[in-house]
């Protein structure tokens, strides 16, 4: 178990310049490529799932999933994307938190990716999320479920291998160190 979960995975990092400049641009890279969508307005694929990502890896889970919430926030407030509910800032929380529990303080391997996206993905973006949705649209659960099941399938192998490729080329380029704390 000591490989797939990080150790000191409660540890929020010492806030300082460093932590607060590199998380801003973290921040901004979420909101924009939160933003950046392909696809079909019913069903668009976007790429904040990096950022989310790099947010975990870097910081780990507590701060990882206080940044998510802190983007959903921004991304409604200054973009005014969707319907604002504050019950997805959960979502939002265990998006960041998953990634951190399963990626911080490690060396990038396809188990801890897999993992971390099968959970992001089905509790959290197809169950929970549909869900909330359910009740702030006053829709059928079954109908949201079902409309969200096939792209959320569709959308875990393309996210693990992204994360693995722009991962791997972080890694050989040794940025991460200059990150991390």
């Amino acid at each position: 178990m000591n490989n797939i979960i990080s150790t000191n995975i409660f540890r929020v990092p010492k806030l300082d310049a460093k932590l607060l400049s590199v998380s801003a641009l973290l921040l901004a890279m979420d909101v924009i490529l939160y933003k950046i969508s392909i696809g079909p307005a019913f069903a668009p694929v976007t790429f904040g799932f990096i950022s989310m990502a790099l947010m975990g890896y870097l910081y780990g889970p507590v701060w990882a999933g206080i940044l998510e919430m802190i983007s959903n926030v921004i991304c409604f407030t200054v973009f005014g994307s969707g319907t604002f509910q504050i019950a997805f800032l959960i979502g939002a929380f265990l998006g960041g938190f998953i990634n951190g529990l399963f990626l911080y303080q490690k060396k990038i391997n396809v188990f801890s990716v897999i993992l971390s996206q099968l959970i992001i993905m089905i509790p959290i973006s197809l169950l929970l999320n549909s869900w909330l949705m359910s009740i702030l649209f006053n829709a059928n659960f079954q109908a949201i479920f079902w409309s969200r099941l096939f792209r959320n399938l569709a959308l875990i192998p393309i996210q693990i291998i992204i994360i693995m490729v722009v991962f791997t080329a972080l890694e050989k380029r040794g940025l991460f160190k200059t990150f991390k704390l």
